[in-house]
């Protein structure tokens, strides 16, 4: 764009250097920051958790074949790729706040569906809503957050933020385990339900984002 690449003309010309402390400038600056951590943590901590041991989880605890986890796995991909372009169309037209609000309700809601799944049917649906609603919004965090900070420093705010989330949310492999080894897969996804109503809730408290939907 023109505005990038005036910035870019500038941070040459000037020899500027980016450091991360612009993404804690102010208060409120350092409150968005905080909270799109949060909000990342918690996307890519529900990907690892759901990608990595739920196949394994609806293989032992509900009694489906290795190639029925297969399957899980293959409708949770193609339920993302759909997610994907449903949440982009809904964000073009509506607002991030609309698209991320529907999709982290829609996510708190379909961890529960993975309890139901007696047969390959449902498997298919489970898998597929799940894969909607939790991985379908991922895009949406890099354009959101390029438009909430200033153009010279929006690379190393996606970098920071991104990075952080996969830093923190990685290790939800792990803490999934330890739910599942102490108790019941209903508590495992009501844990992960908590974490998108958690993150729904920074969502809304995010001034940036509020100003975004207008």
């Amino acid at each position: 764009s023109d505005e990038f690449l005036v910035a870019h003309a500038h941070a040459v010309k000037t020899h500027e250097k980016i450091a991360v402390s612009r993404l804690f400038a102010t208060p409120a600056l350092a409150l968005q920051t905080l909270g799109l951590m949060v909000m990342t943590i918690v996307q890519i901590a529900g990907y690892f958790g759901l990608m990595n041991w739920l196949p394994s989880i609806v293989q032992k605890q509900q009694g489906l074949s290795v190639s029925g986890s297969s399957l899980w796995m293959v409708a949770t991909i193609v339920g993302m790729s759909i997610g994907m372009m449903v949440f982009g169309t809904i964000m073009d037209n509506f607002g991030p706040r609309w698209a991320f609000g529907i999709f982290l309700l829609g996510s708190a809601s379909v961890m529960f569906t993975i309890l139901m799944v007696k047969s390959a049917v449902a498997l298919i649906l489970a898998g597929s809503l799940i894969g909607f609603f939790s991985n379908g919004m991922f895009g949406g965090y890099g354009a959101v957050i390029s438009r909430l900070y200033p153009t010279e420093i929006r690379s190393t705010a996606n970098s920071i933020i991104m990075n952080v989330g996969r830093a923190i949310g990685g290790f939800s492999s792990v803490v999934i385990g330890l739910l599942m080894d102490h108790y019941s897969l209903a508590v495992t996804m009501g844990c992960l339900s908590a974490l998108y109503i958690l993150s729904f809730l920074v969502m809304q408290a995010l001034p940036g984002m509020r100003k975004l939907a207008h």
